[in-house]
């Protein structure tokens, strides 16, 4: 009876939870491998802003009548070095055939980074946690747990397994959202309740996302991460595959004059000449679309109606070639 009454009160409160709280769990590299089921005519791989390009897919096929297909795989917490392991990794098995052809229609791909992605303060001494915890197998994990045991690293895994297990689940969705996204409960409920963080938090936050990228210049396009974004074009020139870098939009008060002058605008000069050196495309899409209103309250995600606007803006400006890519995958 005691049992039966916890299991009932937990259905309750999941239940009310979900009247009050009934946000989708967060896209990640596995919703992006399932998608892969079906090969697309555009990939796009991201940081956790992949779930920005996943909503310029639905816009690209509602403006080609479905007749052009992408496809986004998110990998939270980002860095160029970990986006590129997941493409050797666990993309390239299913868009390459057992002849090492990329699977038709596949002809374009899309790399969306930030400066951030390119940022180290130091060389890791293991595995990126986001690798682990999204882009590890269960294989993955048993090679590493029958050498190592449990350790703090490979639990990762574990827990995502867990989260993904019960991501049906109000009560589940809450709990991880407060932690990565509010910081704690009561914050969770002064959203909730009247919209939005005091003042002085929202002004702390923003302190911090100053200091990051006034500072940015100190480790960005760091050794590590050019040399995984030159792995990254070497993949796609081997398969012929059209690829274009994209700078992705941060939030304009995120960014001072300092930090424009200091990290911002290198930072894309620097790209822009790889670019060039490497006959790639680079589009610098960091500011001049979005306001500050279409970002979320980490000042780093985009909101629901800021997705829309940024896809509709993306495929009449920076990314309108997409609207020539043919169903059958070759460019018009």
């Amino acid at each position: 009876m005691v049992a039966l009454g916890i299991v009932l009160a937990l259905v309750c409160a999941d239940l009310a939870m979900s009247a009050f709280y009934n946000v989708p769990a967060k896209r990640q590299v596995r919703d992006g491998l399932k998608d892969l089921q079906r090969i697309p005519n555009v990939l796009a791989v991201s940081s956790s802003h992949g779930r920005s390009f996943h909503v310029l897919g639905d816009t690209l096929r509602d403006r080609t009548d479905g007749g052009t297909d992408l496809i986004a795989v998110a990998l939270e917490a980002g860095k160029v070095d970990a986006m590129e392991w997941v493409l050797h990794n666990r993309l390239k098995p299913v868009i390459v055939d057992h002849s090492g052809a990329v699977r038709e229609p596949l002809t374009h791909m899309i790399f969306g980074i930030t400066w951030w992605d390119t940022c180290r303060q130091e060389l890791p001494t293991q595995t990126a946690h986001n690798v682990v915890t999204h882009g590890w197998t269960a294989s993955d994990y048993l090679d590493d747990f029958s050498v190592k045991g449990a350790t703090e690293l490979n639990r990762n895994y574990v827990r995502n397994l867990w989260r993904h297990s019960f991501s049906a689940s109000a009560l589940v969705r809450t709990r991880f959202a407060i932690s990565e996204n509010f910081s704690r409960f009561t914050n969770f409920l002064r959203v909730m309740v009247l919209g939005g963080l005091p003042e002085d938090e929202y002004q702390q936050t923003l302190d911090r996302w100053h200091d990051d990228i006034d500072n940015g210049h100190q480790c960005y396009l760091s050794d590590m991460d050019m040399a995984a974004l030159d792995r990254f074009t070497e993949f796609t020139k081997q398969h012929k595959l059209d690829f274009t870098v994209v700078l992705f939009p941060l939030k304009p008060d995120t960014i001072t004059e300092t930090g424009l002058r200091d990290t911002i605008k290198p930072f894309a000069t620097a790209l822009k000449a790889y670019g060039k050196e490497h006959a790639i495309r680079v589009v610098d899409m960091t500011l001049g679309i979005l306001d500050d209103n279409e970002f979320m309250l980490d000042l780093d995600h985009v909101t629901p109606s800021g997705n829309v606007k940024w896809s509709e803006h993306a495929l009449d400006n920076e990314l309108k070639f997409l609207l020539g890519v043919s169903p059958v995958g070759a460019a018009q």
